[in-house]
């Protein structure tokens, strides 16, 4: 195992790599009532290209990946069951585009609900935006994944209908938009 900590180090950096007991017990739980289910690794990637390495090498040591956004989840869904590897997105937390005109937003797998809500006030304060029934630190994939609900969903629909696209890393290390 020392041989994948050493190759996860050398994709994300030796700061954003974990396998130190303290943090190992913080990502096996959510607020629910789930028992915890010790990661062998946390990994806080800042790119797509880091994903997608550290997913290439999971696939190739089969070792199990759960993503974690918030980590508001009540139902386990960021508790790693078999161990393996928790991949923290705070860092993939970058507002890459905002079209008022076509109202749309382009943004990184770790931007809360919160952050994006501050920046748009801030920036676009006549563009409308949902903003869900979930606290701030929730993620806008997390909630789009999950269908949460906005201010906005009785006339556009839930937070899921109002993505409009994904760049996704399969299993396999491929990049795929959809």
């Amino acid at each position: 195992m020392s041989d994948v900590y050493e190759s996860l180090v050398s994709i994300i950096g030796e700061d954003f790599v974990s396998n130190r007991q303290e943090e190992l017990d913080f990502y096996s739980r959510d607020p629910g009532v789930m028992p915890p289910h010790m990661p062998d690794y946390v990994v806080m990637p800042r790119t797509t290209e880091e994903v997608q390495q550290v997913v290439k090498l999971a696939n190739k040591e089969r070792i199990p990946v759960v993503p974690k956004g918030g980590g508001l989840a009540l139902t386990g869904l960021v508790i790693p069951l078999r161990g393996g590897i928790v991949m923290d997105m705070k860092r993939m937390d970058q507002i890459i585009e905002v079209n008022a005109r076509n109202r749309y937003v382009v943004v990184e797998g770790g931007v809360s609900q919160g952050i994006l809500k501050a920046y748009l006030e801030d920036n676009y304060p006549d563009l409308r935006h949902s903003v869900p029934e979930a606290p701030p630190i929730a993620t806008i994939a997390a909630n789009a994944v999950l269908h949460g609900q906005g201010r906005l969903s009785q006339q556009y629909g839930f937070n899921s209908d109002m993505v409009n696209g994904f760049e996704v890393v399969l299993p396999t290390g491929e990049i795929c938009k959809i």
